[in-house]
């Protein structure tokens, strides 16, 4: 943005790559868009700073032209705000992938909190956060140079959990046992 002032493109693409760049640098924030994809970075219902139409694939795309995506895994349930990213290895005899079959999963899914309703707090109700005052962000100097970053106290919500939900622990969550019946055609690639 400073080369290219009044850029609003220059302006986004800068502050994704600085989202980018907040989520790699923070193992426990890689760990959760691994494991969960941007609805683990929103907090299990919260928000996380512009993150609700950010994906790592597009940034490395941006730089090096595609064959990224941020998340290999398959979109199967939206409940309420929860976007639930399920990924189960599946084996396969070779006569399986040859001809095809019909296979039962079990699988554990999270799904909000009855008690809280997924906010994660004993009442129900989050506090504002002390830290950003409610915005979600935070100015961090560094040199010359002054960046606004997401808060890493609500991560980005603007509300902290005073008071843990003792049916949830504070998660927000709880896992429930499922199944489907996946239908595996014939001739499938391992890849």
């Amino acid at each position: 943005p400073d080369r290219n002032q009044g850029d609003k493109e220059a302006e986004e693409k800068f502050k994704k790559i600085n989202e980018a760049y907040q989520v790699l640098s923070d193992n426990e924030k890689r760990s959760m868009y691994d494991r969960y994809g941007k609805s683990g970075l929103n907090g299990m219902g919260g928000g996380f700073g512009g993150f609700e139409d950010f994906d790592l694939g597009d940034i490395f795309s941006s730089f090096f032209g595609g064959g990224f995506s941020g998340s290999a895994r398959s979109r199967k349930k939206n409940i309420d705000n929860y976007e639930l990213d399920i990924e189960i290895p599946v084996t396969l005899t070779f006569k399986e992938a040859v001809f095809g079959v019909k296979k039962e999963i079990n699988y554990k899914i999270k799904i909000p909190c009855e008690v809280c309703n997924g906010t994660g707090a004993k009442d129900g109700k989050k506090t504002v956060c002390s830290h950003c005052h409610g915005t979600g962000k935070i100015s961090q100097r560094q040199g010359f140079m002054s960046f606004i970053q997401t808060c890493p106290y609500c991560n980005g919500t603007g509300e902290v959990v005073k008071d843990k939900c003792g049916a949830c622990n504070g998660k927000g969550y709880e896992e429930e046992s499922t199944s489907t019946t996946i239908n595996i055609p014939e001739g499938v690639d391992t890849d």
